[in-house]
Order: C-alpha cells, then structure tokens, then sequence
C-alpha cells in the first residue's frame, strides 16, 4: 500500500513537470529521486505512467515563454501572461544627453521658481539637487522629475497622470512619452493650469536651445 502511495506521488509530480513543460534537468532530478526512494514496483509504476516517453525528452526544444515546444511530432505553445518590457534605444551619445537634460532640468527649474513667486504660496516649494527636481504644491501633491541617465531619459511622476518615462525626440527637439506622444512641458503647464485655477506658461520651446 506505501510503495502505491509513493508511485502516486511521484506520478503526479511527473505529470506537473510536463503539463508546465518545465526543463529536462527537473525531469532527470525528479526520476533520479524516485528510483532513490521508492521500491521496483513503484518505480515501475511511475515510469510506466510517463505522458512522455524518455526517448521523446532528448527532442523537447525549450526556448523562453511564448515560443513553441515540439514533444515527437507534436508542437505545443506557451502563451505568456504578461508582456515582454519594451525598452527603448535611445541614439543620443551619452554626453549630448546630459546637455539636454541639464539645460531642462535647470531652465524648468527656473521657470517653476519664477511662478512660485507669483503665486506667492507658502505651502508650494520648487527644489532641484542631484538630478531630481522636486516640486511641492501643499494639499494637490507632489510632482518628482528626474534624469535617468541609463536609460536617456527624464523621468515624471504626477500627482495627476502617474508616472511616465519622457525619450528625447530629434525630430521634434523635445521630451516626448512614447505611449501618448506628448510633450513634457506640455503636459505640465496643463496640469498645472487645471491644479492652480489659472494659466500656466512653462516657455520651454526646443530643448536644443536651452543647451
């Protein structure tokens, strides 16, 4: 009754390993513990009751999720669950993207200073140290804006819209997030416009400029 037991068990851990088309080296782990732990009858058992014979394993092509896996004649695929990240290849040299990015941050900078002081808010505060510029504005949140220099980009995180990643544009001399297609400073100075109740003008123009 034990060694049906334990055929059982190790059968059903079989079955999982091909159903999820897991890697052969876990197939070999899997009957190495079995003839190690269980009698000849049990192992027997298990062997017999393979969905793959041992002799199609050495043709079983694994490849990352999504593409196909052929058992013999039979092709099976993997569908993955969530989408491979797509990352974007930016053909600024390193040093040309810091010049555009440093006159951004540092003309953004300037610009979000000068309508603080027209607003004359004591709960809204601009900061920029270390690549990151930090804009404060009391009870409607906070907007973060940072340089990512591995990726080449500038990133945006708003209270209003989430997070986005903004990629330099030539064609268009700007900050631009490839999902919508909009501008950085365009999007801020809409915002910003709807938060403060009045029209805002960042006066970025072509980021080449400001270099």
């Amino acid at each position: 009754m034990s060694s049906t037991i334990a055929c059982c068990k190790e059968v059903f851990a079989i079955e999982y390993v091909h159903k999820y088309s897991l890697p052969h080296p876990f197939v070999s782990m899997l009957l190495r513990t079995l003839r190690r732990r269980t009698s000849r009858t049990g192992a027997a058992c298990a062997r017999s009751a393979l969905i793959v014979p041992s002799t199609k394993l050495s043709s079983l092509a694994f490849s990352s999720g999504g593409e196909a896996h052929r058992w013999g004649s039979k092709t099976h695929r993997r569908v993955l669950t969530t989408p491979v990240p797509q990352t974007n290849v930016s053909g600024l040299h390193m040093e040309e993207y810091h010049a555009l990015s440093n006159a951004t941050m540092t003309v953004l900078l300037e610009r979000l200073e000068g309508l603080l002081d027209e607003l004359g808010n004591n709960d809204a505060e601009v900061d920029y140290h270390s690549g990151v510029l930090t804009l404060k504005l009391g009870p409607h949140g906070t907007y973060v804006i940072n340089k990512q220099p591995p990726n080449k980009q500038i990133w945006l995180s708003s209270p209003i819209s989430g997070p986005k990643r903004y990629d330099y544009v030539r064609a268009t001399d700007d900050w631009r997030y490839s999902r919508d297609g909009q501008e950085l400073s365009a999007l801020m100075e809409r915002e910003l416009s709807e938060t403060l109740g009045r029209d805002v003008r960042l006066g970025m123009g072509q980021v080449s400029d400001l270099a």
